[in-house]
């Protein structure tokens, strides 16, 4: 029998970010408080909080709260895309609560970096290769986790190296994607 059974959908409004989509709160049917730590460690990018009973993530341009008892989440493009995504979040929490002997619960909070933590270790030669005006504006999409780091060319020329790594290091230790070939 599975730990959450059931995910409905209790309001339904329009996104005050994407007026063409949608945002939505969702029941559960059960109460996941205990799961929480266990989706803290399972689900890459969570920012989980014990002491609120609650975690934030992205998926793909989706913000996703989830609380003990609901989740919201915003930039839905339906009703069907929003039940697809509790469909995928029921099936993590469930698998999760099936694994939990073999997870080990996290309870830290994972720190999100400012725009400044990030530009820090950039160039900061505002060499516009990455597609952005300047090193600031494309630290505060890297730390919105709206780019990847590769896009700096700047930083992977060899001249940066000792930024490079440090950024690296700082991005996974804070729960940021970091390419398989630098997270070893």
């Amino acid at each position: 029998m599975a730990f959450l059974n059931k995910i409905r959908i209790i309001q339904v409004l329009p996104c005050i970010a994407m007026p063409n989509r949608i945002r939505f709160t969702a029941e559960l049917d059960r109460d996941i408080s205990e799961i929480m730590p266990y989706l803290n460690t399972v689900i890459e990018g969570a920012i989980y909080s014990h002491e609120g009973h609650n975690i934030s993530l992205k998926k793909e341009d989706r913000m996703i709260g989830i609380q003990a008892t609901q989740i919201s989440a915003g930039k839905a493009i339906d009703l069907k895309d929003a039940n697809d995504l509790l469909n995928w979040l029921k099936d993590i929490i469930n698998e999760t609560y099936e694994k939990r002997d073999s997870i080990k619960p996290s309870y830290e909070r994972r720190k999100k970096l400012t725009a400044l933590d990030v530009y820090k270790l950039l160039p900061a030669t505002n060499c516009k290769k990455c597609g952005e005006l300047t090193c600031m504006a494309f630290a505060v999409k890297l730390a919105a986790e709206e780019r990847s780091v590769l896009v700096c060319s700047e930083l992977f020329s060899g001249n940066y190296n000792e930024k490079r790594d440090v950024l690296l290091n700082t991005l996974k230790l804070s729960g940021y994607k970091v390419p398989s070939v630098f997270s070893e």
